[in-house]
C-alpha cells in the first residue's frame, strides 16, 4: 500500500531539527545549550569565535529568507512581531523599523489574529489587500514549538496568488461573454424577424397610400415614412449592438489619438452643452500615431464621455488628458461627479451591473472588450464626493492579444520540450523582492 503523502504544513518543532556536523552545518540547539551551560569555563577567544559564527549564520539565514518570494512573518506567543522578511514587507507594505516589536493585531487588524493565536494549530486563509498594491494573497499560520511542546511563537507564510486569481477571473469573464453573445444573438434574431415583417408591410401600405385619392393621404403617407424610419433605426441599433458585443478583429490603421478624442468631443458637444458640462483638455503634443481601429475606439470614447456626463450635475467639469510613456499612451477621463463606492467599483465591468436607473449595464463591459482587443487595458479609480477617473492604456506599438487554440498549445509544448532537450537552458535566480 502506498504511503500517505506528506502534509502540506505542520507545526515547526525545534526537536525535529536534524543532526548536523558542528563544523559544517548550522549549530544545533543542543550545542548552544551546552555552550551556555559551560559559559564560565569557555575561554574568551573561543567564545568570541562562537559568537562570530553565530552572527555569520544569522546573517546567512536572513539572506536566504530575503531571497524567498513568499513573505515570512514571525510573532512571539503574545503576538509581537519578531521577524519579517523583505517579501512580506513588499506584499503588505510594512516598515521593518516600525513593525518589529509591534502587536500583529494592531499591525494587521483585519485578519482575526486573536482567534487564530488561541487555536494553536495550522490555519490557512485567503485575503485581499489594497495597499501598497491590489493583491490576492494566501497565507497559513503555523505554531513554532520547542521541547515538551512549549509554544515559542508563530510563523505566518504569505503567498501572492494575484496572477492565478486574475487568470481565473479572465476565464469567468470569457464564459460570461460567450453566454452574453449567445443571448444577444437570440434576442436580435427574435427582434429582427418582426421588424423585417413590419418594414415590408409599411412598404406595401406606403404604395397603397400613394394610389389613394383622399385628402388625408399625404398626412398618412408622412406618418408611414416616419414609422419606416424608426424601424430602420431599430434595425441599425440591433446590428450595432451585435457588432459591439461581438466586435470583429480591429482594422488597425495609424491614427492620432488626440484627433480621435477631438472628434469624439465634437460629436457629443450638443449633449454636453445642453447639460452645461465644461470640457477641459490637456493633450500630449506631438502625439505619435498608433495602430487602432478608429470606429471601435471612438465608440469606446463616446461611452466613457457619456458616463462621465451622466455622473455629473449641470456645471460639472470633465477633464480629458493624454500622456505618453516610452511604451504606452494613457488617456484619462476625470469627472467631478459623486464618485463610486468601493463595493460597487469592483463590479462595474460585470455584465448588466449598473449604477444608473435606466442603464443596461453593458457599456463598460463592451468598452473594456474593445480596449483589450487593442492590446490595452481600462482601469477606474474613484473617491466618494470627489469624482471618478477612467484610464485607457494603449500600447504605442501593435500588441494584439488572442486565446491560443488547443492545437497551438500542444504544438508550443512540443517545441518547448524539444528545445529543452537540445539546449542547456540557464535560469537566472529571481531578483530580490
Amino acid at each position: 500500500m502506498a504511503a500517505d503523502p506528506p502534509p502540506r504544513a505542520r507545526r515547526i518543532d525545534a526537536a525535529d531539527e536534524p543532526a548536523v556536523d558542528k563544523g559544517k552545518g548550522f549549530m544545533r540547539n543542543s550545542f548552544l545549550e551546552k555552550l551556555l551551560s559551560r559559559l564560565d569555563r569557555v575561554g574568551r577567544e573561543e567564545l568570541q569565535h562562537q559568537l562570530q559564527r553565530l552572527a555569520g549564520e544569522k546573517g546567512f539565514l536572513e539572506m536566504i529568507f530575503n531571497t524567498l518570494l513568499e513573505g515570512v512573518l514571525v510573532v512571539d506567543p503574545k503576538g509581537h512581531v519578531m521577524y519579517l522578511n523583505t517579501a512580506v514587507q513588499t506584499l503588505l507594505g510594512l516598515n521593518p523599523d516600525r513593525s518589529l516589536g509591534s502587536d500583529v493585531r494592531t499591525l494587521l487588524p483585519d485578519l482575526g489574529w486573536p482567534a487564530m493565536l488561541r487555536q494553536r494549530s495550522v490555519i490557512s486563509r485567503d485575503m485581499e489587500v489594497t495597499y501598497p498594491e491590489h493583491r490576492y494573497l494566501s497565507f497559513y499560520l503555523l505554531p513554532i514549538e520547542g521541547q515538551r511542546r512549549a509554544l515559542l511563537g508563530y510563523a505566518a507564510i504569505f503567498h501572492d496568488n494575484t496572477a492565478a486569481f486574475q487568470r481565473t477571473q479572465e476565464t469567468i469573464e470569457s464564459e460570461k461573454l460567450n453566454a452574453l453573445s449567445l443571448l444577444a444573438a437570440g434576442v436580435a434574431h427574435e427582434l429582427g424577424n418582426p421588424l423585417n415583417s413590419l418594414h415590408i408591410h409599411f412598404q406595401l401600405l406606403e404604395r397603397d397610400l400613394k394610389k389613394l385619392d383622399d385628402p388625408r393621404g399625404p398626412k398618412l403617407l408622412e406618418s408611414v415614412r416616419v414609422a419606416r424610419g424608426e424601424i430602420s433605426r431599430l434595425d441599425t441599433i440591433i446590428r450595432q449592438f451585435l457588432s459591439a458585443i461581438r466586435p470583429g478583429v480591429p482594422e488597425l490603421q495609424p491614427h492620432d489619438i488626440n484627433q480621435l478624442l477631438r472628434q469624439s468631443v465634437e460629436f457629443l458637444e450638443p449633449e454636453l452643452r445642453d447639460k452645461d458640462i465644461l470640457v477641459e483638455t490637456a493633450y500630449y503634443e506631438p502625439m505619435p500615431t498608433i495602430p487602432v481601429d478608429s470606429v471601435q475606439l471612438k465608440q469606446a470614447f463616446y461611452n466613457l464621455i457619456k458616463n462621465a456626463m451622466q455622473a455629473m450635475n449641470p456645471g460639472g467639469l470633465l477633464r480629458i488628458v493624454t500622456v505618453r510613456t516610452d511604451t504606452h499612451v494613457v488617456i484619462s477621463f476625470a469627472d467631478t461627479g459623486a464618485g463610486i463606492s468601493g463595493d460597487k467599483i469592483a463590479h462595474i465591468f460585470d455584465p448588466y451591473f449598473t449604477t444608473k436607473r435606466s442603464g443596461s449595464g453593458l457599456g463598460l463591459f463592451i468598452v473594456r472588450r474593445i480596449i483589450r482587443e487593442h492590446g490595452g487595458e481600462l482601469t477606474y479609480e474613484s473617491q466618494i464626493g470627489r469624482g471618478t477617473t477612467a484610464h485607457v492604456i494603449l500600447p504605442l506599438a501593435e500588441k494584439r492579444v488572442r486565446m491560443l487554440t488547443a492545437g497551438e498549445v500542444a504544438e508550443a509544448k512540443e517545441v518547448k520540450a524539444e528545445v529543452a532537450k537540445q539546449e542547456d537552458v540557464k535560469r537566472t535566480p529571481p531578483p530580490l523582492p
